[in-house]
């Protein structure tokens, strides 16, 4: 018996399924990606809010003053006397800037003592986080 070859050939076909599968992939690794690029933070602090004000694009090293008045350093628990030598080693050669981001509850007077110390320190970079209130 002769078998017909033409009979058992079929025209090269392009599957979409995976192609859209890799798409989909993509468009999932890329919202990661820029979620996690911006500024997140777990520390609950519940910012002032201004009328006019600009927002931050830059990565930066970010100070956290909850309502206790506890103070963090980019998530992590420190003390006011720690304070200065913590921020030199993360900024060790790296010219971020520096965000405070204090609750409308703590003290000022904490505030204006961290912006002391940075300065003294040297860092000329230092804003404080706010919520716009448009």
């Amino acid at each position: 018996m002769k078998l017909n070859k033409s009979r058992f050939q079929q025209a090269a076909r392009f599957e979409l399924l995976p192609l859209i599968d890799v798409i989909f992939l993509l468009l999932i690794f890329f919202i990661f990606v820029m979620l996690k690029m911006t500024m997140q933070s777990n520390i609950k602090v519940d910012l002032p809010q201004l009328v006019e004000s600009k927002q931050q694009t830059e990565e930066s090293i970010m100070i956290s003053i909850n309502a206790n008045n506890k103070i963090f350093i980019n998530e992590q628990d420190i003390d006011i006397q720690e304070l200065t030598e913590k921020m030199l080693q993360l900024a060790e050669g790296t010219h971020k800037p520096i965000l405070i981001r204090g609750d409308q509850q703590s003290d000022l007077g904490i505030a204006l003592n961290i912006l002391d110390k940075l300065r003294q320190a040297g860092f000329e970079k230092v804003a404080f986080a706010t919520e716009n209130n448009k």
